[in-house]
């Protein structure tokens, strides 16, 4: 027997969980279809900005276990790091196990339906209703959510086109002693291009390291061999390794579609990760909170529902998306205009970097200013402070 539901989202993450507690909160029937049993572990450095976490409910901040206040930006071919310190808090440190499990359940406590250990078959889209065939049997809905990540099955099976770049990225949990940990723990650190087109990153937890190193462009690298090399030049080859996990992030590459007949997509489904930074929890959360949104303003309608959803997409993540892009292929695709910029506007990128990441100006408020590029280093506060790469970037 069909189960039958306004909406049905496919996949508990931050996306999904997102629209599925918005819509319930406005009286919607919504059902959360989670492949996985909750809590469930995910590949992910766990480094939520600023502008993410304020979009959360309450109960999901107990997750974050760590918040840092300063970053370091090693630019490796320049032999330049720049550490930035603020009195606010910078990024919130999560483990996804227990983060996307506190949005499962302030979704549930919102009145949606979570069914984990639900994977989805196949999905039949017909004029007015969706059917979603999964391994609890069928459920239908007028709306259908995709947030299923960057290989969304919905997505495949819906027949969207999307133009994604699946870039590859290693994270490691690193077992480390107290001394190092206390050490480590006021800044995310960030190694750019010690990755050719990437870079490396150390992110404080509660009791250890996370240590990844991904990179920003599609096609083959070793990065297991830059994750060694990496672990090498940071001390910590010896370390004891918790766990090791690869994923792929999707990033937005050309023209796409959204949402058609009766489906949304959202999140890593989209494509919707930040293309500067591969961080993607930010968007994913907001463009849940907007198809909630559309399918409150267009109700039945799904063209206008799909019309609204694309608006509000494209004036709040996408076009912001499109300029980040367009700055990261001089950075990441150009080594010698890298080092130069970051010589001469380091301090500028790192701190307007810092306001991004806080929601207090956007990549456009911030690339299409002229003030940006007339008055460089210190622009918008002395928060940043500039040495020369030396022995103590290593944790040796």
């Amino acid at each position: 027997m069909d189960q039958h539901y306004n909406v049905i989202v496919v996949g508990a993450g931050p996306a999904g969980s997102s629209t599925a507690a918005s819509l319930a909160e406005s009286g919607y029937e919504v059902a959360v279809l989670e492949k996985d049993q909750l809590p469930r572990s995910k590949p992910c450095a766990g480094g939520l900005v600023i502008r993410g976490l304020r979009r959360l409910p309450n109960q999901v901040l107990d997750s974050v276990t760590r918040y840092c206040h300063e970053t370091v930006v090693n630019v490796i071919p320049a032999g330049l790091s720049l550490r930035t310190k603020k009195p606010e808090p910078i990024l919130g440190m999560v483990m996804r196990k227990d983060f996307d499990h506190l949005l499962a359940e302030a979704a549930s406590s919102a009145g949606a339906t979570v069914f984990d250990g639900c994977e989805v078959k196949d999905v039949e889209v017909r004029q007015e209703r969706v059917h979603v065939i999964s391994t609890k049997g069928t459920f239908t809905s007028r709306y259908l959510i995709a947030a299923d990540g960057a290989l969304s099955r919905v997505a495949r099976k819906t027949g969207f086109a999307r133009a994604l770049d699946l870039v590859p990225a290693i994270e490691c949990e690193i077992q480390v002693n107290k001394e190092l940990l206390t050490h480590c723990g006021r800044a995310a650190r960030f190694d750019i291009g010690f990755v050719p087109q990437g870079y490396g990153w150390v992110f404080p937890k509660k009791d250890h390291l996370s240590v990844g190193v991904g990179r920003m462009r599609k096609g083959r690298v070793d990065l297991d061999r830059y994750m060694d090399d990496y672990l090498g030049f940071l001390g910590l080859k010896d370390s004891s390794i918790m766990e090791k996990r690869a994923s792929v992030i999707s990033l937005l590459s050309g023209k796409s579609t959204f949402a058609q007949d009766r489906v949304l997509l959202t999140g890593d489904a989209a494509g919707l990760a930040d293309p500067l930074t591969a961080e993607g929890i930010s968007n994913a959360v907001l463009s849940g909170q907007l198809a909630a949104q559309a399918i409150r303003l267009g109700g039945n309608k799904k063209e206008r529902v799909a019309r609204h959803y694309t608006a509000l997409l494209q004036n709040q993540i996408i076009k912001h998306i499109r300029l980040a892009k367009r700055v990261g292929r001089w950075i990441y695709d150009y080594p010698s205009f890298m080092c130069a910029v970051f010589a001469i506007y380091g301090e500028r990128i790192c701190e307007g970097m810092m306001e991004v990441m806080s929601c207090q100006k956007s990549y456009m408020s911030l690339l299409l200013n002229p003030i940006t590029y007339l008055r460089p280093l210190r622009l918008g506060g002395s928060s940043t402070r500039r040495t020369k790469i030396d022995k103590t970037w290593s944790f040796r």
